[in-house]
């Protein structure tokens, strides 16, 4: 391995540790300019890299490594980019709402089960985000009070209509199914896209 450039900044490549590109991330992650920080993006030789299947970086030999150039966020930053733009992301999940919902009201449950099961599994990790903006950003905890506590009641209602969700599912109740997602958690939805900016302004 040649170089290591962290934000623009030239580490020394002897100083990294590990024989792979995943040890090398690791080890990267715990040096001291990255501290607190989250990597969000990687040029391995000059090309982007991503994970196409998990610990995918443990095949990438230290040696086959030219240049590795990465870029960070803090966590904080990320917290505020996700109440930022998770807007677009709940309005890909709305739009993707009608079709399921028209699937379970027409019977078929096969086609209606798979698209359902696809965005329980995006709205269980936009959840699990929102939650960790929270956490890191303090939400509702002495700044931006009043939508903190909007989001705080929002949480708790999002839970228990997952929780609904779930149950009809194996209760095979498809037309109540259909009748909570098109009103129920699509009106939640779209409340939240207009509640996830203002904590973004708030949190900054």
């Amino acid at each position: 391995m040649e170089s290591v450039t962290i934000d623009g900044q030239d580490l020394t490549a002897n100083d990294i540790a590990g024989s792979n590109l995943e040890e090398i991330l690791l080890n990267i992650l715990e040096h001291p300019s990255t501290n607190g920080r989250v990597i969000t993006g990687v040029l391995l030789n000059g090309e982007p890299y991503s994970e196409e299947v998990p610990h995918a970086a443990l095949e990438v030999d230290r040696d086959s490594i030219k240049s590795l150039e990465l870029d960070t966020l803090t966590l904080e930053d990320m917290g505020l980019a996700f109440l930022r733009q998770g807007p677009e992301y709940l309005n890909t999940l709305m739009e993707a709402l009608p079709r399921i919902v028209e699937a379970f009201r027409m019977g078929d449950e096969q086609e209606a089960n798979e698209y359902f099961l696809n965005f329980l599994e995006s709205l269980q990790l936009l959840m699990s985000m929102l939650e960790q903006s929270r956490q890191v950003l303090n939400l509702w905890q002495g700044q931006d009070e009043e939508n903190g506590s909007d989001l705080s009641q929002f949480l708790d209602s999002m839970v228990e209509v997952l929780n609904t969700l779930i149950s009809l599912q194996e209760q095979k109740d498809w037309i109540f199914l259909a009748d909570v997602l098109e009103y129920e958690l699509t009106d939640s939805l779209r409340r939240l896209a207009e509640l996830l900016p203002l904590l973004g302004k708030g949190g900054h």
